[in-house]
Parts: C-alpha cells; sequence; structure tokens
C-alpha cells in the first residue's frame, strides 16, 4: 500500500487500524463491490487500495464498523467510529441503531472550545479587577463572585460577533443594503422549505430588521449552524443530547426533522432549547454525510476504471466474481 495521496501527494496518516494496511486513519469500504479507500486527511481525496488481499482487509473493517458508533448516515454512506478510526461504510447499510454519545460528542467539543476562550477571559478580568479594588481599597468579593457569568457572557459576545461565512453576502430586498451577517443576526431567521434545495433560511435585515433575503443549499447550512450555536449560548434552557437525539430519531431522521421544523416556518429563537439542539445536529449530520456522498461518487468513478469493471475483460470479470464469493460464501463447500 502506498504511504502517499495518489492526488496530492500528502502523507496518509496513520496505521490502517483494523485493516491491517499499515496506513489510514480514515477508511471507506464496500463489502459488496469489493472497494477498500484510505481518505487522505489533506485534500479528502479516496485512495483505492490494491485489489490483491482487499477482501481480508474489508472483512477487518466490517467486524470493526459493527462494534463502532455510528456518527451519521443515509441509505448509500455510514461513517462510523471506532477506537480513533473514522470507517465509511458505503452501499446500503442495515438498519442501524443511533445512539445518543454522536450528539454527546458534540456537545462536549463545544464546552471544550467554550473552557479555552473562557478560563483565560476569566484569569484576566480577576487580576485586573483585583488591581483596580486594591488600589481603591474596596472589597472583590462580590465581583468575584460573579465572574463565570460575566465570563460566559463574555463568551457569548464573541461568538455571535463571528462573521457568518457564505460564499457570498445577500442584498436586502427591503432596503437594498448588504447584509453583513454576524452569528447573532441568524437568531431572527426562519427556516422554510425550498423545493429545489431542500432548506431555505429567511433572514432577518441587520439594518432595517426586516425579512430582506433567502439562503439555500450550502449558504443556507452554514449560517443555520453558526446561529443555532450562537443560540445555544444565548438562551440558555435544558440542553441533553439524549433529548436531541429522541426528537431526531422521533422524526425518523435528520432530513424528516427539517422539513417538520421548515413546515412550521418559527424564527430559531422561538424554539425550544432541545428542539434547536436537535435541529442544529440534523443539519451538521446531513451536511456531513452529503460531503461524503460527493466524495464517495467521485471515488467511486475511479475505482471503476482502475478495477477494470468499465471494460468487459472476461479473466477480471471472473476473478471479481471469486472475490465476491469469497465474502458471501466463506467456508462453504462447493455442491458436487
Amino acid at each position: 500500500m502506498y504511504r502517499t495521496c495518489a492526488f496530492c501527494n500528502g502523507k496518509l496518516d496513520g496505521d490502517g487500524g483494523p485493516s491491517g494496511l499499515g496506513v489510514g486513519r480514515r477508511l471507506a469500504f464496500d463489502e459488496w463491490r469489493g472497494r477498500l479507500w484510505v481518505i487522505c486527511p489533506k485534500c479528502t481525496r479516496w485512495n483505492l487500495a490494491p485489489l490483491d488481499d482487499r477482501l481480508e482487509r474489508i472483512e477487518g473493517l466490517a467486524r470493526a464498523a459493527r462494534q463502532g458508533h455510528v456518527a451519521a448516515a443515509t441509505e448509500q454512506v455510514a461513517l462510523i467510529r471506532w477506537q480513533g478510526y473514522d470507517l465509511v461504510r458505503v452501499g446500503k447499510p442495515p438498519r442501524l441503531e443511533f445512539a445518543a454519545w454522536r450528539y454527546g460528542e458534540r456537545l462536549k467539543a463545544r464546552r471544550r472550545e467554550q473552557l479555552k476562550l473562557m478560563v483565560p477571559l476569566t484569569v484576566a478580568t480577576v487580576g485586573l479587577a483585583v488591581a483596580v479594588n486594591v488600589a481603591a481599597g474596596g472589597s472583590v468579593g462580590v465581583f468575584v463572585w460573579n465572574m463565570p457569568n460575566i465570563a460566559k457572557a463574555m463568551y457569548t459576545g464573541i461568538i455571535g460577533r463571528r462573521a457568518v461565512g457564505l460564499i457570498e453576502p445577500p442584498i436586502c430586498e427591503r432596503c437594498g443594503s448588504v447584509m453583513r451577517l454576524r452569528a447573532k443576526h441568524v437568531a431572527h431567521a426562519r427556516v422554510v422549505p425550498d423545493t429545489k434545495a431542500g432548506l431555505g433560511l429567511v433572514l432577518s435585515c441587520p439594518s432595517c430588521r426586516s425579512e430582506g433575503a433567502l439562503l439555500v443549499g450550502a449558504d443556507a447550512q452554514a449560517a443555520l449552524r453558526q446561529g443555532l450555536t450562537y443560540l445555544a449560548l444565548a438562551r440558555r434552557g435544558r440542553e441533553r443530547a439524549a433529548d436531541a437525539a429522541r426528537l431526531v430519531e422521533g422524526a425518523g431522521g435528520p432530513e424528516r426533522l427539517i422539513r417538520d421544523v421548515a413546515r412550521r416556518e418559527l424564527t430559531l429563537r422561538s424554539l425550544a432549547p432541545e428542539r434547536r439542539l436537535a435541529l442544529e445536529m440534523a443539519v451538521d449530520e446531513q451536511a456531513e454525510v452529503e460531503a461524503l456522498e460527493r466524495q464517495w461518487k467521485e471515488a467511486e468513478e475511479i475505482a471503476d476504471i482502475a478495477d477494470g469493471l468499465l471494460s468487459t475483460t472476461t479473466e477480471l470479470e471472473e476473478e471479481l466474481r471469486r472475490l465476491k464469493g469469497r465474502t458471501q460464501g466463506k467456508g462453504d463447500q462447493p455442491s458436487s
């Protein structure tokens, strides 16, 4: 197995884990078609593994995938986390029970980011307050007691002022101004159905306060994710991963939950805390699996060529049938 990416020449990290390839930390496999890829950590392109002993390595990945935790899935692609490795199962998978931990992981990541900023802010502000109060001969007891709340408010303000990453800022239809959106502005937006892109986001203009633009597709996803992250801090309430998991699963999956929220056309800030969290995670999951499916389709086209499936070579077709037979009936004796 090669050690560098065939597309960007970047180094392929990891040791292959359960695949035994000796390289790779993010691996994709298709049991039915006998495909195995190592995903480049730099350019995210899928590098097809040699045909020789691919089947045995795929069996090892499939066993590990059954023991792992499903992070996201569609009918064709499932992202599974197993002992520090990302395994991407391609092909229509069996019904997989989604564990609430996948939502909990996102909450933990958010809290870790929060602590990275809050701790230095708290230390700096307490130091300044002590210096000022000592100089003035006053007491800092009440001020220090309120420092956690002050630090949280400062952190929330920082997140709220983050610019929303859009391909191009929209123009307000009402006042004609360029809408320079910050995360806090998305709090007043409404998720609406969109026949073409599936997801639409009606924005309130920061200048005239009227609903002045509609985002769809990737722009709507980006704005929605940042706005929901800000609201989780600004409008705190009961925020439990298990509750969010039940809401998403009860709706029938991320896509249906998003459609249900869009059908109601409520502003994001008017949603209950657990429903906002469920929506945030549904949008995150949908964006992740859409990217995976795009990468898989591109990799599949290359694999078709590499494995000769676009040709009519009889010897190669017989070899692939033999390999597939080993996957389906390993250990079976041929009938006489």
